[in-house]
């Protein structure tokens, strides 16, 4: 038997076009979004899983938030989101969020 390949289906091109494109300073808005959509989109027996009780959304909320949360992670949430809500709503949860309309916080030591 051969292992599974878990990238079968998601096209790695379009991942590494849509995690170029997301500004820097937009991604906590990103993962807020993304997170709770996957999280909304979960099977009870995967939460109950995650936090221990199939009820507790909250928490699975918390823990992703808490795993994605690094920058090095960035490029997992987009391959997850691809996994668990499909390419288009994915796109258009991220096209939702009009993160070009998002401008640059002015870092204040630049004052």
């Amino acid at each position: 038997m051969q292992p599974q390949n878990p990238n079968v289906g998601i096209n790695l091109d379009l991942i590494d076009q849509v995690v170029e494109r997301i500004p820097e300073w937009t991604w906590h808005s990103v993962k807020q979004h993304l997170v709770t959509a996957i999280v909304d989109n979960m099977p009870t027996t995967v939460i109950e899983r995650l936090t221990g009780n199939k009820a507790n959304d909250h928490r699975a909320q918390e823990i992703l938030d808490d795993f994605y949360a690094p920058p090095d992670r960035n490029n997992d949430l987009i391959v997850d989101s691809f996994r668990i809500l499909g390419e288009e709503q994915t796109l258009h949860a991220l096209d939702a969020l009009q993160l070009d309309k998002i401008t640059q916080p002015i870092n204040e030591t630049e004052q």
